[in-house]
C-alpha cells in the first residue's frame, strides 16, 4: 500500500474512535484531532506540497464562516483532513472531497432526526399521508377530466397547508386518516372507472411516490412545528452548549418561560437580528451553538433566587455529529478507490 492509502486507514481509525468518545460523551478528544494533524499535514505538505497548507487553512476558514451547526471539534476534524485530500480539483481552495465529505455528514446529519420523528409520530403521519394521496389522487383525476389549469399546483399547495392543520386540529387530523381506509377502493375504482388513464399515469407507481413526498414533507413540518425529540432539565443542571427548545424572556429581573417549536424559535431569532425586544430587557433564544456561560450563569442565579417560574427547561435532544462524518468519510473513499469520481 501506498502512503496516501495508509494515511486514510490511520484517520479512518481516529474517526472510529472519536465517534465512539462522540457518542458517549458528546466530546471529541483533543488528542485525536492533534493526531490527524501531525500525520495529514505532513504527509499532505509531502505528496501535494503547498496546495495541502493552503486546502488546510481555507476548509478551517470555510467551516468558522458558515458554521452549519458543527461544534468546534467538527471544525478541527474537516480541517484536519483536508491536507490529503488535496490531490484534485478544488473551489475556493477547498478539495472538492472535502466539500463533498461536509455536505453527506450535514445532510444525514439533517435526515437523522427527522427518521427519529417519524419512529415516534408514523401513526399520526402514515393515515394522514395515505388520506391526502387518495384525496389528491381523487381530485387529481377529476382535475384531469375536465382539463382545468393550473389545478396541480393549486390541489400541492392545498396539501401543505392540510398537514399544518391536521398538526394542530386533532378532529381535521382523524378526518383525513380515515380517508386512508379508502386507498384499496380508490386505486380498484380509477382502474376500473378509466383503465387508459391508470395506465398513463402509471398510478400505482404514482400512489407510491406520493406517499414517500408526502411522508418527507409532514416530516419536515412536524419538524418546523415543533415535534424535535427533546428532554426536560434542571435548571441547576445546565451546562454551556444546552439547545434550548424554551424561549426566556427577562424583565425587571424576573423571567418567563415560553415553550416554542422551531418556527416560533426562527421568528423571534429574525426578531432579535432587527434589535426587536419587545418590552422584555433580555431574550434567551440558543441557536446551534447552545447556551452561553454567562447564560447558565444567570438562568442558575434567577432561579436560586426563585425569579424563574419553572424548576425544568425543555432541551432539544443533539445528536453526536463526528458518526456522520465516518460514514461521509467512507462514501468519499470509496468514490474515490472503487468509482474514481473524486
Amino acid at each position: 500500500m501506498d502512503i496516501l492509502t495508509v494515511t486514510y486507514i490511520v484517520n479512518f481509525i481516529l474517526l472510529l474512535i472519536a465517534s465512539y468518545t462522540d457518542i458517549k460523551t458528546k466530546e471529541i478528544p483533543h488528542i485525536v484531532v492533534i493526531l490527524m494533524l501531525l500525520i495529514n499535514l505532513p504527509v499532505g505538505y509531502y505528496l501535494f506540497g503547498l496546495d495541502a497548507i493552503i486546502s488546510f487553512f481555507a476548509t478551517l476558514i470555510l467551516c468558522l464562516i458558515l458554521g452549519i451547526g458543527m461544534g468546534g471539534g467538527d471544525v478541527k476534524i474537516f480541517s484536519a483532513l483536508a491536507p490529503i485530500f488535496s490531490y484534485g480539483g478544488k473551489i475556493l481552495y477547498v478539495p472538492i472531497p472535502i466539500l463533498l465529505l461536509i455536505g453527506i455528514s450535514a445532510g444525514i446529519a439533517a435526515l437523522y432526526p427527522l427518521t427519529n420523528i417519524l419512529r415516534k409520530y408514523w401513526r399520526s403521519i402514515l393515515p394522514s399521508v395515505l388520506g391526502l394521496c387518495v384525496f389528491y389522487g381523487t381530485l387529481s383525476y377529476l382535475l384531469y377530466r375536465y382539463h382545468i389549469p393550473y389545478a396541480s399546483l393549486i390541489l400541492w399547495l392545498y396539501v401543505i397547508l392540510s398537514i399544518f392543520i391536521s398538526r394542530k386540529i386533532p378532529w381535521y387530523r382523524e378526518m383525513i386518516s380515515k380517508l386512508s381506509y379508502l386507498v384499496p377502493l380508490y386505486l380498484l375504482g380509477i382502474y376500473l372507472l378509466d383503465r387508459e388513464y391508470f395506465v398513463k399515469s402509471n398510478l400505482l407507481i404514482s400512489f407510491i411516490v406520493y406517499v414517500l413526498e408526502l411522508t418527507l414533507i409532514s416530516l419536515v413540518i412536524y419538524a418546523l412545528t415543533g415535534a424535535e425529540i427533546s428532554v426536560k432539565k434542571p435548571i441547576s443542571q445546565l451546562k454551556e452548549g444546552d439547545i434550548l427548545r424554551d424561549i426566556i424572556y427577562i424583565k425587571d429581573g424576573a423571567a418567563k418561560v415560553e415553550n416554542a417549536g422551531l418556527w416560533k424559535r426562527f421568528k423571534i431569532m429574525v426578531e432579535m437580528e432587527m434589535g426587536k425586544k419587545g418590552d422584555y430587557d433580555r431574550i434567551i433564544l440558543t441557536d446551534g451553538d447552545g447556551l452561553k456561560e454567562e447564560d447558565v450563569k444567570l438562568l442558575q442565579r434567577l432561579h436560586k433566587e426563585g425569579k424563574i417560574p419553572v424548576e425544568e427547561v425543555t432541551l432539544i435532544t443533539t445528536y453526536p455529529f463526528v458518526p456522520f462524518v465516518l460514514v461521509g468519510y467512507v462514501i468519499v473513499l470509496i468514490l474515490h478507490y472503487y468509482l474514481g469520481i473524486v
